[in-house]
């Protein structure tokens, strides 16, 4: 649960007072240097540019969004090697303070560099640099509305969605094998074909998996296949054994035996207990095709 203090009245929005997308020299720097504003700085590329406020230094090694606060000392160091390009927005507020109570990313102390590649945040900078050329008479309209939905979204990353971070961190050798189990569900799948499929060692695959998943290989089949069977058996009219042939398994007492200890109760009881005629007219879909769960309701305000 965020403990961040939940406003109802309307929000000024922020007044933008330079916008620009640069490309600095190798071995170049800024600073030291005070602002009397907010600077956003958006660094695209993995570079070796170095960050430092106050007395913390950030290299940024990945994509990251910077967020220098008014009066914070500051500088840049940027790549030594190659040139180093940035989005940055210079910005302010009617009322700073009630801003930091609104978003915990603003306060004095939060956090300075955030790294941060998702499609989401870059696309709203890069279109607000875009109202600044094309149509600057609409940036403190079209441009604010987009930097406060922007900021919005990188203080709800920090504070609203610990999880996804994690998720975020899982590496791709092992959202690979994660895909790869989804498509094939219905077929035999072995240990040996994940590692193979993502190029790691079974030792090593193994390992990881439990460090990043929380399950072994194995129980994530398991567990993955028992949550296809449970969208079959809402979605579809075929029979237990047709559904536990479905998702990969040829023993139906088998599979009925673990469809009781993975979800505490059978699977011909989940289906009379949580059917829904409605349900007849979905498809069933991938556990890990969304960051959200399809095929339901997300929100219903009669239920509030």
């Amino acid at each position: 649960m965020s403990n961040r203090v939940q406003h109802t009245h309307q929000v000024q929005l922020p007044r933008i007072h330079i916008v620009g997308d640069i490309v600095k020299k190798p071995g170049t720097a800024l600073g030291p240097r005070r602002i009397d504003d907010y600077e956003l700085l958006f660094f695209p590329d993995s570079t070796h540019s170095v960050y430092r406020v106050e007395d913390q230094a950030y290299v940024l090694k990945e994509p990251s969004f910077v967020l220098t606060r008014p009066g914070e000392l500051h500088s840049y160091e940027y790549d030594p090697n190659q040139p180093a390009r940035h989005l940055f927005i210079h910005f302010g507020f009617a009322d700073p303070s009630e801003i930091e109570q609104i978003l915990p990313f603003f306060a004095l102390g939060g956090p300075s560099c955030v790294p941060l590649s998702e499609e989401l945040h870059i696309g709203l900078m890069k279109q607000i640099m875009h109202i600044a050329y094309a149509y600057p008479g609409k940036l403190q309209t079209r441009g604010s509305s987009l930097l406060w939905s922007l900021l919005m979204e990188i203080d709800g990353y920090l504070y609203d969605e610990p999880m996804m971070k994690l998720a975020n961190r899982v590496p791709r050798q092992i959202v690979k094998a994660l895909d790869y189990i989804d498509q094939h569900l219905n077929e035999p799948i072995s240990i040996e074909q994940l590692s193979h499929q993502v190029g790691w060692s079974h030792e090593h695959f193994t390992r990881s998996f439990v460090q990043f998943i929380g399950r072994s290989p194995r129980e994530t089949i398991i567990h993955r296949r028992i949550d296809r069977a449970c969208q079959l058996l809402l979605y579809e009219a075929g029979s237990i054994k047709e559904v536990a042939f479905a998702v990969g398994f040829t023993d139906e007492n088998y599979f009925s035996r673990l469809f009781k200890s993975v979800k505490g109760l059978t699977a011909s009881q989940y289906r009379k207990k949580y059917f829904n005629p409605v349900y007849r007219d979905l498809v069933p879909v991938k556990v890990s095709e969304s960051q959200y769960p399809i095929n339901r309701i997300l929100y219903n305000i009669g239920s509030h």
